[in-house]
């Protein structure tokens, strides 16, 4: 039997909430062999690109591929979910499924990377995504203060989550941003670098969201000569696929050492911050 659901369908059932419980458990079954993914493959033609991703998760009893096409930074997204015991086959849109997913894995990793005692965030971008973002670690690890970036005017935004959370969010230049922030989350379009990584305070966490493409980073050369520890979701797609990642080992700003994914994160059972101190760049691309 073949279900079908609508966009509004998955927004009344399926939150980054909801999604930020079963991350932990999910990424265990990939270390434990319980679950496993495919990179994501791509195609291009002309100006368009489709590209895809799967999961087996064995214990669940579900597998599924996404499915999506991009054009000019528009995105089209689709999710074939097969329910393996009951032998029933569900597709949804998934354009609601990636952010709620996409914030919730930025939430669970910022709570274990940012120190004790954070209080300012800068977050660049506050599209529909950065908004969720916002919304999520807003609620997750709790900042007395969130400084925003973005190119177009997003100030009445900023007042309503302002409001809405009882603190400071206000729109500001990219070095007002960085300066002070124990946080820096980047969730935009650009292929270039958002900031100056001597701006960057000594201890600060950075989550690099918002590309997945090798030619392309959020993140400047120094950003990452700086990074003590760099954390990816799963190193056999992150060291080909994120641009931070390509780029710093072909210039050497990263070593190989320096990386863990999160399967080995979960595996060794250390810290993911190992001091107050050190500086810690999260890459994510998105994976099955």
């Amino acid at each position: 039997m073949i279900h079908t659901y609508t966009e509004a369908d998955v927004l009344r059932t399926v939150g980054w909430r909801e999604v930020l419980q079963d991350l932990p458990p999910a990424f265990e079954s990939l270390r434990s062999g319980d679950a496993a993914i495919q990179a994501r493959q791509r195609i291009d033609c002309g100006h368009w690109k489709l590209s895809g991703m799967g999961a087996l998760w064995e214990s669940r009893g579900v597998a599924a591929y996404k499915t999506y096409t991009s054009l000019n930074g528009r995105f089209d997204f689709l999710v074939n979910l097969f329910d393996l015991a009951r032998q029933q086959h569900h597709v949804m849109p998934a354009a609601e499924i990636t952010r709620a997913r996409t914030a919730a894995m930025t939430a669970w990793v910022a709570r274990r990377i940012t120190r004790l005692g954070a209080r300012k965030m800068a977050l660049f971008g506050l599209g529909i995504q950065g908004r969720t973002h916002l919304e999520a670690l807003q609620e997750t690890v709790r900042f007395s203060e969130i400084a925003v970036v973005d190119t177009a005017d997003v100030s009445q935004a900023c007042a309503a989550f302002s409001a809405r959370y009882g603190m400071a969010v206000r729109q500001v230049s990219p070095q007002e941003a960085v300066a002070g922030a124990d946080l820096v989350v980047t969730v935009t379009r650009s292929k270039q670098p958002l900031f100056d990584g001597a701006w960057l305070q000594r201890g600060a966490a950075i989550c690099a969201v918002g590309t997945s493409l090798p030619s392309g980073t959020e993140i400047d050369q120094v950003s990452r000569a700086r990074s003590d520890r760099v954390i990816v979701e799963w190193k056999p797609q992150s060291l080909v696929e994120a641009g931070e990642i390509v780029m710093g080992l072909a210039d050497k700003s990263l070593d190989i050492s320096q990386i863990s994914d999160l399967p080995e994160l979960l595996g060794n059972q250390e810290p993911w911050r190992r001091s107050p101190e050190e500086i810690i760049l999260f890459k994510a691309v998105g994976v099955g």
